[in-house]
């Protein structure tokens, strides 16, 4: 009996409502995005990106898919195979994106095949927290470096913030925002990985890739402070 509650709990009633709570956040906050010029090139080429965040920032990143979506945009994310992936595989689901399973740690190889497919051959743009799903936090793993450079995808840094959250006692300090927030979304521009470079270019691209995400992130916080001081 215990079982089966847990298992209701975890497949059906939590996905339920934290797709409810994503709704909401997006209905009552104040979404602002900067530097939507660096992907209007790509959206109409309908070229595949890589957007790239941090596991930290993760709801309105997946809500700035959606919006990508909206746009006319295939999009897909990364998710972990592990039970806690199960969870964000449904929500992701319900809200409408792709679900590609795998991480670097486990079923990396087989992850990276299937987004390389998804890419080359459905044009889907895929979604990646970049130092999940384990850590360390805010460090870019090499891996989406690599596929940017097999796929021909560029890659496109996403940063976030918001004046209203919680924040989770996790190993990145994961934040849960709050309705009726003003949230910051700030797009980088564009690292576009050549076919042939050495593995210390690529060491150079994965450096670059964490310094323009933490960077981004200051900068949200910054707009996000500014219009709090106002307000």
């Amino acid at each position: 009996m215990k079982y089966w509650l847990n298992r209701v709990l975890k497949q059906k009633l939590a996905p339920a409502i934290l797709t409810g709570y994503i709704k909401l956040l997006h209905k009552t906050c104040t979404i602002n995005i900067t530097g939507t010029e660096n992907l209007q090139v790509f959206i109409v080429d309908q070229q595949p990106m890589l957007p790239c965040y941090w596991h930290q920032q993760m709801t309105f990143s997946i809500d700035f898919l959606l919006g990508l979506r909206d746009q006319g945009v295939k999009t897909s994310v990364l998710v972990s195979p592990s039970k806690d992936g199960d969870i964000g595989d449904a929500v992701l689901t319900n809200l409408g994106v792709g679900v590609i399973r795998g991480s670097e740690h486990r079923t990396g190889a087989l992850a990276m095949r299937d987004i390389y497919q998804a890419i080359s051959k459905d044009k889907c743009s895929v979604g990646t927290a970049v130092d999940g799903p384990l850590g360390p936090d805010r460090e870019a793993k090499v891996g989406v470096v690599t596929l940017a450079q097999l796929s021909g995808a560029p890659l496109i840094p996403i940063a976030n913030a918001c004046s209203r959250k919680i924040h989770l006692k996790s190993w990145d300090s994961f934040f849960l925002p709050l309705p009726y927030s003003r949230v910051e979304i700030v797009v980088g521009e564009p690292i576009v990985v050549a076919k042939r470079v050495s593995p210390e270019q690529i060491s150079v691209c994965q450096q670059q890739l964490t310094d323009e995400l933490n960077g981004l992130s200051e900068q949200a916080e910054r707009l996000v402070s500014s219009f709090s001081i106002y307000e």
